[in-house]
């Protein structure tokens, strides 16, 4: 069976995003066309679309809201989750040195305990951490401040 999309097409698509949002075009805090607008501009499948999305993500350039969007990450925005909230306030305690290059992270239940919230809501606040290239996850040993976060 032949390829339909090109190899590749998804670094395509997610340069093309970034360059967007980094230019001013998508400004922070606003949607991203959807899905199937984007298929249609690039000329790709839905899965190609949804990788590249998906990197931008990981990239910490954009903020998914199930069932609504995509949206570019706005810094001053307030959080509008607990898990948000957590992950907002260990950033800052993170990029202002209270925790340190190497410094172990509190473990799930210290944070659920602290901030009176379930595990997996503070699970969620660490893997945002993990995602936005602030803390590793060590299995087995817990979650560490990385040695390459910018100060």
């Amino acid at each position: 069976m032949a390829r339909r999309t090109a190899w590749g097409a998804y670094a395509r698509i997610t340069t093309a995003l970034r360059q967007r949002i980094t230019d001013g075009t998508y400004a922070p805090g606003a949607r991203l066309p959807g899905e199937v607008v984007l298929c249609v501009e690039f000329g790709v499948a839905r899965n190609t679309v949804r990788r590249a999305l998906s990197a931008l993500q990981d990239e910490g350039l954009i903020n998914v809201r199930t069932g609504v969007g995509h949206f570019v990450r706005d810094e001053a925005a307030p959080p509008r989750t607990r898990s948000e909230h957590i992950a907002a306030q260990l950033r800052q305690q993170i990029e202002s040195g209270h925790f340190l290059p190497g410094d172990a992270l509190p473990g799930e239940m210290q944070i659920a305990r602290r901030y009176g919230v379930s595990r997996f809501t503070a699970r969620t606040a660490l893997v945002a951490l993990e995602t936005a290239g602030l803390v590793t996850c060590v299995h087995g040993k817990g979650r560490f401040v990385r040695q390459d976060v910018p100060r």
